[in-house]
C-alpha cells in the first residue's frame, strides 16, 4: 500500500480523469469520490460515509490498476494485504481491468 501524507489524504479535483492522474502518477492507493462539487482523491484510511455528498466512482493501486467496478473498490481499500491477495486470485473477474500496462484480472 502507498504512503499518503495524513494532512493531505483527501485531494479536491474537477475531475475523475484528473484524480486518477494524481494518484497514478504518485502511486497512491485509494478511492475517487464524486462530491456535490468536484471530485476528492481519498487515501485507503478514508473512513467511509466521512463525506455524506461521496459517492465512490473509481478505486486504484500500484497492483490493481483503475477499478471503476463499484463490487470490487474493496480490493484496494481493504487494509489487510493477504487479503486482497486471495480476494484477487478467488473473484477473477470476467471483465479485464484496465491498467496503464494492459489488462488484467481484478
Amino acid at each position: 500500500m502507498s504512503e499518503w501524507n495524513y494532512t493531505k489524504c483527501a485531494k479536491p479535483f474537477s475531475s475523475e480523469e484528473d484524480a486518477l492522474e494524481f494518484m497514478v502518477s504518485q502511486s497512491y492507493d485509494g478511492q475517487v469520490l464524486k462530491r456535490n462539487e468536484g471530485y476528492s482523491a481519498v487515501c485507503p484510511t478514508y473512513p467511509d460515509g466521512f463525506y455524506p455528498d461521496a459517492t465512490p466512482v473509481a478505486a486504484y493501486s500500484v497492483k490493481t490498476g483503475i477499478i471503476r467496478d463499484e463490487k470490487l473498490f474493496h480490493i484496494v481499500m481493504e487494509p489487510d494485504e493477504s487479503e486482497k491477495e486471495t480476494i484477487i486470485s478467488e473473484e477473477c473477474c470476467p471483465t479485464p481491468v484496465a491498467t496503464s500496462t494492459g489488462e488484467k484480472c481484478c
